[in-house]
């Protein structure tokens, strides 16, 4: 053979002996998936607004907002959400993060109004930061009681760490 055909040779059985880690990379794959996915599902999460009114009231209007009230420092937000749900249904909506009301810390205020009842005001969780999360209201109703669930949470596992907004009302007896 001559010397030519022998290094092809050479260079061919070196190439051919090297494996690839096919299970490294398989791994390395599959986290770069998974964390894609997470990422998809965290951004689902953001700056969102769920409002499910399992009872057979209708709500004529649900308005959330932010507001501030400490003697040196007042605010009250723009609208998050001012809209009716019918009974039974659901809202799914959005808002823009209030940039402007960081310190010193601000509260969820919620306005629900059901068809034939008084208008309800009442104060949700405390936030120590500009809220980008999900908010989550969930009416449901045990014989004449309207029990409200609030979770204002951010991050794929919903945090309620800078909310402290997790909590159950109960808004007519």
């Amino acid at each position: 053979m001559s010397k030519q055909t022998n290094a092809a040779t050479e260079k061919k059985n070196a190439k051919g002996n090297r494996k690839l880690p096919v299970k490294a990379l398989a791994a390395a794959g599959a986290v770069l998936v998974l964390l894609v996915i997470l990422l998809i599902a965290e951004s689902a999460n953001t700056r969102r607004i769920v409002i499910k009114n399992d009872t057979n009231k209708e709500i004529e209007s649900v308005r959330l907002y932010f507001e501030n009230s400490d003697e040196d420092y007042y605010f009250v937000s723009d609208d998050l959400v001012s809209t009716p749900v019918a009974a039974g249904e659901k809202y799914t909506g959005s808002f823009e993060p209030q940039n402007n009301i960081n310190a010193p810390g601000y509260f969820l205020i919620i306005r629900v109004k059901f068809a034939g009842e008084e208008e309800i005001e009442t104060y949700a969780g405390y936030f120590t930061r500009t809220f980008t999360g999900k908010i989550s209201l969930a009416f449901s109703q045990e014989e004449d009681n309207v029990l409200m669930n609030i979770k204002a949470g951010d991050g794929l596992f919903q945090s309620t760490r800078y909310t402290d907004c997790d909590e159950e009302q109960e808004l007519y007896e």
